[in-house]
């Protein structure tokens, strides 16, 4: 017969035999070993038999799935539900509705040209991987940024429905209505200004991201692990508030700077077909294929005086520690103009350098779990194991920063 507690309720009913304690312990164990395995495991195919055939498989589908953000798949499904176009980064979508009837089937059609060559140049990507670079297409690697990039996308969709992020962004936008607007501009210079001010926005953003620890171990540090980097295989930063450089920090810079301009680039006429087509060649900016035939062809390399080309982005990943700034240069989105003028820009090598985080012993994460857990688990253990008084450095100092004790787990 049951007894009861003092308190008159039903105890807690024994464990049964082969569950006691021993079972429990036995258990735990294999569940930590379990979670070991998951977390020490790379993602690997045999080059033969069945594990050949599913990772052709895999792979085409990672591919369908990396493309799937391409404008021409998502905003252009359906012509006729076009309502706004992306005409230069860090510049706000162009609504069509206020746009000349005689340019609107112009500028759907360029935007669509735009996703198809970017479409285009991620084919050339995987096709002369290994005739450009001498090593062989890693697939491994793509597949796993394909799941980072999945697991990233998700998040942010997260983001921008939470309530209460969404109610901090709305007394953002009350205190930016506050800001004066001072000078009144429009048409193709409206449109000039607002490129050029979009990019200065993103040049600190990203800098910043270099430069303070917390931007870079929770946020930036994803966008350069890649040692294989291609247009496939460049992951996405999480949509962490105000850690991101692009989407994060210059989005809330971007409005304090711009509000004091009114920048109406309706009246643009063909100069947004024109901005359209300079951002459509920079946008693939981590291609080796672009890279290879930029790097011989002269027009294209001229370019660099204006435009952050494929070639110096592509530096700006570079981890040759032998070079004046490292992966501390080249911090424009699409235009040279704030890194030459603030002394950052480097002159991109004939040949593509390599790419990744600078300490040669640097973990490449090929495991979607632990490319994105293990920057939040490396700081947290540097927090864990240092006295308070080092928590400022350790979470706003500079990236050269070690703290007296290390963390254990690679970078």
């Amino acid at each position: 017969m049951e007894t009861l507690d003092k308190a008159g309720r039903s105890p807690i009913p024994p464990l049964p035999q082969h569950c006691g304690s021993g079972g429990i312990q036995r258990f735990i164990h294999a569940t930590k070993q379990l979670l070991l395995w998951v977390w020490h495991s790379d993602i690997e195919f045999r080059r033969s038999g069945w594990p050949a055939m599913l990772l052709a498989i895999v792979s085409v589908a990672c591919i369908l799935l990396g493309l799937l953000p391409q404008d021409v798949i998502s905003n252009f499904s359906s012509l006729k539900n076009v309502d706004s176009v992306r005409i230069f980064y860090m510049v706000k979508d162009l609504m069509l509705s206020q746009v000349e009837s005689s340019m609107v089937g112009v500028l759907i059609w360029a935007s669509i040209g735009r996703a198809v060559f970017g479409i285009f140049i991620a084919a050339m990507d995987v096709l002369f991987y290994r005739h450009v670079t001498g090593r062989p297409y890693d697939w491994e690697s793509m597949i796993n940024i394909s799941l980072v990039n999945t697991f990233l996308a998700a998040a942010a969709l997260f983001a921008v429905f939470n309530p209460a992020i969404r109610e901090l962004l709305g007394y953002y936008d009350q205190l930016i209505a506050h800001i004066p607007t001072l000078v009144q501009l429009n048409g193709a210079l409206a449109l000039l200004i607002a490129a050029l001010l979009g990019d200065f926005a993103f040049y600190w953003s990203h800098r910043i991201c270099h430069s303070t620890r917390l931007f870079w171990n929770l946020s930036h540090i994803y966008h350069h692990r890649n040692r294989s980097l291609n247009l496939l295989t460049c992951s996405a930063e999480p949509p962490t508030m105000l850690l991101a450089a692009a989407g994060g920090l210059s989005l809330l810079i971007l409005p304090l700077v711009t509000k004091l301009f009114t920048t109406d680039v309706h009246n643009a006429g063909w100069a947004l077909v024109v901005f359209i087509a300079f951002d459509a060649l920079t946008d693939p900016s981590h291609s080796v294929a672009l890279y290879y035939v930029e790097a011989r062809s002269w027009p294209l390399r001229a370019l660099r005086w204006v435009f952050v080309t494929v070639g110096v982005h592509y530096t700006h990943h570079s981890r040759d520690v032998e070079g004046k700034y490292g992966t501390g240069c080249n911090f424009g989105a699409r235009m040279t103009l704030w890194d030459r003028l603030f002394g950052t820009y480097v002159e991109p090598p004939r040949e593509i350098p390599p790419t990744g985080l600078f300490d040669p012993a640097a973990d490449t994460c090929i495991n979607p779990i632990r490319y994105l857990f293990s920057p939040y688990l490396r700081m947290a253990q540097e927090l864990r194991q240092n006295h308070p008084r080092h928590w400022p450095r350790i979470l706003l100092g500079s990236t050269d920063y070690e703290p007296p004790v290390p963390s254990k787990l690679s970078r």
